[in-house]
């Protein structure tokens, strides 16, 4: 018994010592529960309270070893805090207890770290170019960009980088800037610029925006004379509204130009004046020329001369009878309407080539009334190589969307195209394509993707596709209305091409709400093509 009351009294001791020790301890316990949660790029950065301690030193920096130019370093009362931080970045945080006498205050804790997602704030916001592309900042005047981003997003400036090393620094974001997020920048030279926003030193997102222009136009101004003046590569702006002739001839192009509307939605209109008769073509070629592009942007392109429309309606956008190498003739969010009988033709037997022609967030409409032409037609020795339809709406053209015989090509390709009163011949069955003859080298072929297509027929009928045996086709994402007539024609190689689209229960005047007059806005929001088929401006 005596042994036990020594062990005894001993295990007090040590208990009271122990208790001793902890209230006489050199330092305070460091935090525990030190953690770091994200939403986006805004860290919640948390830990657990420590008895007797007075306040905490929170560091966070990139530096993981020496803390050095620390992003926070801060004495804190609270057991949390809430701070946005740029993206895409692995960041290190460390704390510590202080307490009343500092000399007791806790070490540092071990290294915390956590890495904030890429962030771009520019993404999704912008002004948009009517093509179903939006554009974060876009060249609204001359020489300013419409500059936007998420509204109500943190931002306090932006700083403009242009492609020569230029800046525009600090360019402050206001208030009511911000909450819109919204802002015009002017006075930027020609060039591809660089834009970052910031929120005071954290970046928030990257963008571009491409200042041009070498020749301003206003109305009343002379536009053949203004290209024919123009240096090769020179880009000519037009002001918007305006209404600009090419006169009664062919005006004929000869080297690598842009022509670019300053208003992506009041488009300054091309025609041709007074006297042209109703076969005349405004545009083609000079005969054994060569270009790299030639590109149209932003235009209202209209067959009534002087844009009356009761003057005479001419036949031809383009009616290039001449040799001439082209590799890319380009339009961009341009209106072509009212051509007799197409915009687009290539003719004459020249051996001429355009590698590639692109119809980019275009509205087509009133094509062919006066002939039986298609939408773009081309022969056995005038060659289209490469034909592109994207983000357009087609509607009311009298024969096919592309006619196209003998020789080879590349490819066709119809990406997010509404297409509607097409191949309306009431004198014979037309095809959506017409590839009579026509061969496709390599792994070219034809591609239709996510599209809608809407009514068809003349009094003989639709007929999908004429084509060569193992002309490659691809079609997926696409659907059709009750009133889309497609038929194969018996003794000719055509494919109705139904079977590969997903149908619409009913007609296209159910689904748009007035596609005769050019309204394909959505009449039945719950299509399942909503945001993926058709032009999607709508």
């Amino acid at each position: 018994m005596a042994f036990i009351a020594v062990i005894c009294a001993f295990g007090a001791f040590t208990s009271c010592n122990n208790e001793l020790d902890n209230l006489t301890m050199p330092y305070l316990f460091r935090p525990v529960n030190f953690n770091a949660s994200l939403y986006k790029t805004i860290a919640t950065i948390s830990w657990a309270a420590v008895d007797s301690a007075k306040s905490y030193t929170l560091q966070v920096s990139t530096d993981s070893v020496n803390f050095t130019n620390p992003i926070i370093d801060s004495t804190l009362s609270g057991l949390s805090v809430v701070h946005e931080f740029a993206g895409q970045t692995t960041f290190y945080a460390r704390i510590r207890a202080n307490a009343s006498d500092t000399t007791k205050n806790s070490k540092f804790n071990a290294t915390l770290s956590f890495k904030t997602p890429a962030e771009n704030i520019f993404l999704g916001y912008g002004t948009g170019n009517n093509t179903g592309s939006i554009y974060s900042a876009y060249m609204t005047a001359v020489n300013t960009l419409d500059i936007k981003w998420t509204p109500a997003a943190n931002a306090t400036h932006l700083i403009l980088l242009s492609a020569d090393g230029s800046t525009k620094d600090s360019v402050a974001i206001s208030s009511t800037e911000a909450a819109a997020g919204e802002k015009l920048v002017s006075s930027l030279p020609n060039s591809n610029w660089t834009i970052k926003i910031y929120n005071n030193k954290i970046l928030r997102g990257t963008t571009s925006g491409l200042i041009e222009g070498d020749v301003i136009l206003n109305a009343g101004d002379n536009l053949p004379t203004a290209i024919t003046n123009a240096t090769a590569g020179q880009v000519i702006i037009l002001a918007p509204g305006a209404v600009f002739s090419l006169g009664t001839a062919t005006y004929r192009l000869a080297k690598d130009v842009k022509i670019r509307g300053l208003s992506t939605s009041n488009r300054p209109v091309i025609c041709m004046s007074s006297g042209a008769t109703s076969t005349a073509s405004a545009l083609g070629f000079v005969d054994g020329s060569s270009m790299n592009y030639v590109k149209f942007e932003n235009i209202d392109f209209t067959g009534y001369c002087d844009n009356n429309t009761a003057a005479v309606k001419i036949g031809y956008l383009f009616n290039n009878n001449t040799l001439t190498n082209v590799k890319s003739l380009s339009f961009t969010n341009c209106n072509m309407h009212n051509y007799g009988n197409t915009p687009m033709r290539a003719q004459g037997n020249k051996n001429q080539v355009v590698d590639t022609l692109k119809f980019n967030g275009c509205v087509i409409n009133d094509i062919g009334f006066a002939s039986t032409y298609a939408v773009v037609n081309s022969n056995s020795a005038d060659l289209f190589n490469n034909i592109i339809f994207s983000n357009c709406t087609v509607y009311n053209f009298k024969g096919s969307l592309i006619l196209r015989t003998g020789q080879t090509l590349s490819s066709i390709n119809v990406t997010n195209c509404t297409i509607n009163q097409g191949m309306q011949d009431g004198g014979s069955a037309r095809y959506l394509m017409d590839l009579n003859t026509a061969t496709f080298n390599g792994t070219g072929g034809v591609t239709i993707k996510n599209c809608v297509f809407g009514a068809t027929g003349g009094a003989l009928g639709a007929n999908g596709l004429r084509y060569v045996a193992g002309t490659p086709v691809s079609i997926t994402g696409s659907y059709y209305t009750s009133d889309y007539v497609d038929d194969a024609i018996p003794l000719v190689l055509s494919s109705s091409i139904k079977s590969y689209m997903t149908s619409y229960s009913g007609k296209s005047t159910a689904l748009w709400n007035n596609p005769t007059t050019g309204d394909f806005s959505l009449l039945d929001t719950s299509f399942k093509g909503k945001g993926v088929a058709g032009d999607l401006r709508w």
